[in-house]
C-alpha cells in the first residue's frame, strides 16, 4: 500500500450525472457488496401531537387510556403520553398509565421551535412582503421558551437568514432584510400567461377547442408546461425537506411555517383546467401524491407539524382582456380561481398529513398568531415502531375511546432505510450549503472532453482517508464497506438522481491514521457550472466523509 496524506480541496461540480467507470489505486481493491453532515439521524420514537376538539372547542383532561392508536389498522400501545395545556406540561393523575414524553417534566413550560420557510420562487414580492410584515408584527406572541429560525428559497439555493433565535428584536431585523430579497413569482406567472395566450389564439383560430375527447392525454404545449411546473414543485419540495433535515433536532415541539407562493397540486389538471376534458394521467404525469410525498414523509419522520401559509391570499391579479367581452373575462376569472383552488389543495394536503392547518386566503394574514394559538394545547403521544429499514410507509390513526371527539394528528411515518437516510442527507447538504464533514474528502475534477451535444465528460478524483474508516478483518484481508455518492446542482437550480455505489475497500494491513487511497471515475455533465457534493458513507461506523466542490465543464477539449 502506498499511503498518501489527504489534502482537502475546496472550491470546485454537475447535472444529470452518471458514473462511467471506477478504478482504484494499486494496493486497494473494490467489489460490489454482497446480497452536515455528521451522524445519520436515528429516530427511535415516533411522536404524535394530537389536537382534540368538540364543536370547535379544545378538549382537555384526557389520559392515555382515552386514546386508541393504530398503525396500519392494528392497535399499538402508547408508551409515552403528556398533555400540554397553555404551553405547560400537565402533571399526570396518580396511577395514570404510560410514561411521560422523554425530556418533558410535569409542570414544565414546553417551548416551540418555529421554522419559517419563505418561498421566493413562486411568490410575488408584494404578497411575500405583506405576510412578512404581519409576521413581524406578531413576533411578540413568542414565549420565553420559544425560538424561531428563518430560511428562504429562491429556486436555486436555500439560504439560512437566521438560525434558532429567541430575540424578537433580532428576528425583526432578519424579517425586514428578507423583504429586500428578490422574489420570482412574476416569472412563474409569465410562463403561464404565455401558455394561456397561445391557447386562446388556437381556440380563436379553430373556433372550438381542438383538444377534446379524442385525445385524453396532453398535447405538446400542455405537456411542456405540466412538466415544467412539476419540476419546479419538486425543487421547492426538496428545498423544504432539506431545510427540515438541517434543523432536525431543536428542543420542544417542532413546527414549520411553510409560506407558499402558489404550488399546483396536480400540474396536468392545473394546466388544462377544463372540466369538459377527461384527462388520463396514468403514471406519466406527476400528481400531488407523488410530488409532495417526500416532504410529508420527512416532516413526519422528524416530528415536524406543517402549517402552510397561502401568501397570495385572495388573488387580485387582473384578468387579461386581450380577447372577448365581459363574458370571456368572467370565464377567465373562473379559470384563475380554479387554479387557485388546486394550489389550496396542495397546502391542505401537506397540513392534513402532518397534523397541522392550512391558512388559506385571508387567514394567511394572521398566520403566526393562529399557529401559536393552535400549538399551545395538545396531547403528545409517543410509541416505538418495529423498525425494519425497508422504506415502507405506514398509516397512523389516533381516535378517542367512548365519546367520539374530532381528532387531528399526523397520518403516517416512513421506515426509511439507512441508504435512503444517507442519500437524503447528502442531497440536503448540497441544496442547503452545509459545510463538509469533520473529516472531509479530497476531490478534484480534470479537463473535460466533449461527450455529445451540450455535454461533457469530466474525470473526478476522490482521495479517501482510509485511516478514518472502520476496517474489519475478513479472511486474510481488512475490509471497509462503504458507499460513494455524488450529488449535483447546476446553476439553474436543477438536480439529478444521486448514484449510490457500494465500495468494499480491501487491504492486507489495517490502515493507519493519515493514510489514503484514490478512486477515479468519470462524470457526464451538461455544459453548465455545477455544485457537487461527494461523500463516502462508512457503513461500519455510520460516519459520512464529504466535500463540496464547484465544476465548470464549459472549457472542454476536443477528442
Amino acid at each position: 500500500m502506498n499511503p498518501q496524506r489527504v489534502v482537502p480541496i475546496t472550491g470546485l461540480t454537475l447535472i444529470t450525472a452518471f458514473l462511467l467507470f471506477l478504478t482504484a489505486t494499486p494496493g486497494f481493491s473494490q467489489a460490489e457488496e454482497p446480497g452536515v453532515f455528521g451522524e445519520v439521524i436515528d429516530v427511535r420514537v415516533v411522536n404524535i401531537e394530537v389536537v382534540v376538539t368538540e364543536k370547535g372547542n379544545r378538549v382537555s383532561g384526557l389520559g392515555a387510556d382515552d386514546f386508541i392508536l393504530t398503525v396500519d389498522g392494528r392497535e399499538v400501545p402508547i408508551e409515552y403520553f403528556t398533555e400540554v395545556l397553555g404551553g405547560t406540561a400537565v402533571v399526570p393523575d396518580a396511577g395514570a398509565s404510560g410514561g411521560t414524553v422523554p425530556a418533558l417534566a410535569p409542570g414544565e413550560e414546553v417551548g416551540t421551535s418555529y421554522l419559517v420557510f419563505i418561498d421566493e420562487y413562486f411568490a410575488r414580492t408584494n404578497d411575500r412582503n405583506r405576510i412578512l410584515d404581519r409576521l413581524t408584527d406578531q413576533l411578540p406572541h413568542l414565549l420565553p421558551g420559544d425560538r424561531m429560525a428563518v430560511v428562504a428559497y429562491d429556486g436555486k439555493q436555500v439560504e439560512m437568514l437566521t438560525s434558532w433565535s429567541q430575540s424578537i428584536e433580532g428576528l425583526e431585523r432578519v424579517l425586514k432584510k428578507a423583504r429586500l430579497r428578490p422574489a420570482y413569482g412574476l416569472q412563474r406567472e409569465a410562463e403561464t400567461r404565455i401558455f394561456d395566450f397561445s391557447r386562446r389564439l388556437t381556440d380563436t383560430a379553430f373556433g372550438a377547442n381542438p383538444r377534446l375527447s379524442d385525445n385524453p392525454g396532453l398535447d405538446v404545449e400542455e405537456r411542456q408546461l405540466a412538466d415544467l411546473l412539476a419540476n419546479q414543485v419538486e425543487r421547492v419540495v426538496l428545498a423544504a425537506s432539506s431545510t427540515l433535515r438541517s434543523f432536525a433536532n431543536p428542543p420542544g415541539r417542532k413546527v414549520m411555517l411553510l409560506m407558499s407562493g402558489g404550488w399546483p397540486y396536480n400540474p396536468a389538471y392545473w394546466v388544462v383546467n377544463d372540466p369538459s376534458r377527461a384527462i388520463y394521467t396514468g403514471t406519466q404525469y406527476r400528481d400531488g401524491e407523488r410530488l409532495y410525498r417526500s416532504l410529508t414523509e420527512t416532516a413526519n419522520r422528524l416530528s415536524y407539524t406543517l402549517y402552510t401559509v397561502d401568501m397570495p391570499g385572495v388573488d387580485t391579479t387582473p384578468v387579461d382582456a386581450e380577447f372577448g367581452d365581459i363574458q370571456e373575462a368572467t370565464f377567465r376569472s373562473e379559470i384563475q380561481r380554479d387554479r387557485e383552488l388546486d394550489e389550496h389543495l396542495a397546502l391542505r394536503t401537506l397540513a392534513r398529513d402532518t397534523g397541522g392547518r392550512a391558512l388559506i386566503d385571508s387567514a394567511g394574514i394572521d398566520a403566526f398568531q393562529r399557529v401559536v394559538e393552535d400549538t399551545r394545547s395538545y396531547y403528545w403521544i409517543g410509541f416505538t415502531p418495529d423498525w425494519k429499514g425497508d422504506d415502507a410507509s405506514h398509516k397512523v390513526k389516533v381516535q378517542t375511546r367512548g365519546k367520539k371527539f374530532k381528532v387531528r394528528s399526523r397520518s403516517g411515518f416512513s421506515d426509511l432505510s439507512r441508504e435512503t437516510e444517507v442519500t437524503m442527507m447528502v442531497e440536503s447538504s448540497l441544496l442547503f450549503g452545509n459545510p463538509p464533514s469533520a473529516a472531509p474528502l479530497g476531490a478534484a475534477v480534470g479537463p473535460g472532453e466533449k461527450a455529445g451535444r451540450g455535454k461533457v465528460k469530466v474525470p473526478l478524483q476522490v482521495m479517501i482517508p482510509v485511516g478514518e474508516l472502520t476496517f474489519l478483518p475478513q479472511s486474510e484481508v481488512w475490509v471497509a464497506n462503504t458507499e460513494l455518492r455524488v450529488a449535483v446542482l447546476d446553476e439553474q437550480g436543477n438536480t439529478a438522481d444521486i448514484p449510490v455505489i457500494p465500495l468494499a475497500i480491501r487491504t492486507k494491513e489495517e490502515p493507519k491514521a493519515g493514510e489514503a487511497t484514490v478512486f477515479e471515475t468519470a462524470l457526464k455533465l451538461r455544459k453548465r457550472k455545477h455544485d457537487m457534493v461527494v461523500s463516502i458513507y462508512d457503513k461500519g461506523s455510520g460516519k459520512i466523509l464529504s466535500t463540496k466542490i464547484e465544476v465548470n465543464p464549459v472549457a472542454a477539449k476536443k477528442r
